[in-house]
């Protein structure tokens, strides 16, 4: 045991240095290990970013989708107006009455028919304001009226989109004429190519 003492004194300089530098190389591995343990940190974090990122996008293309396949839906199932002068049972022309057709894929709801004037008394009484296919209500209006302000027929689809049909009645011909569809409101985000179709 004597002889291990001896040679530690006589090689304690020696260990020093080496335990110094043992020392070193451990801090500076600890360094490295440390910026290794960063850098993946780093990735990672970036890595779950991306991926939140990925997930947003994904989530509002869901959005997207969904509305469109909803818009669609309410497109084909749309109510389509023919207005025509309306007729006796023997076919004969009833002066100051029109016909009211709903002949389109789906029921017409919250359906008025108003004088474009907005002046008093602008809404015409309609016998319902619920219209399913192939169905057609009779209405009475002021011929001269209806010539100089036009109408506007305003309804509802089963999905809640609001229109408006705006056109003027030609009472000599007895028809509509200069009809035109306007979008009123819609809670569907629609696609803009399909929007300039309206």
């Amino acid at each position: 045991m004597q002889e291990f003492w001896d040679w530690l004194r006589y090689n304690s300089a020696q260990l020093q240095t080496f335990g110094g530098l043992a020392q070193a190389i451990g801090s500076i591995a600890a360094v490295v290990i440390a910026a290794l343990l960063a850098w993946v940190a780093k990735r990672q974090a970036n890595a779950a970013d991306q991926q939140a990122t990925a997930a947003v996008t994904q989530a509002r293309a869901a959005r997207v989708q969904i509305s469109t396949s909803l818009f669609i839906a309410d497109k084909q199932v749309s109510p389509n107006f023919s207005i025509t002068a309306a007729t006796s049972r023997d076919n004969v022309i009833v002066k100051g009455k029109i016909s009211i057709l709903n002949n389109g894929s789906g029921a017409a709801q919250d359906v008025g028919l108003t004088y474009r004037d907005s002046s008093l008394n602008s809404d015409i009484a309609l016998s319902s304001s619920t219209l399913v296919v192939r169905d057609s209500i009779g209405v009475l209006i002021d011929e001269a009226r209806a010539r100089s302000s036009g109408l506007m027929l305003q309804y509802s689809t089963i999905y809640g989109t609001k229109y408006a049909l705006d056109f003027e009645w030609d009472s000599s011909a007895s028809r509509s004429i200069n009809e035109r569809l306007r979008l009123v409101h819609s809670r569907f985000n629609i696609p803009v190519d399909q929007a300039d179709e309206l």
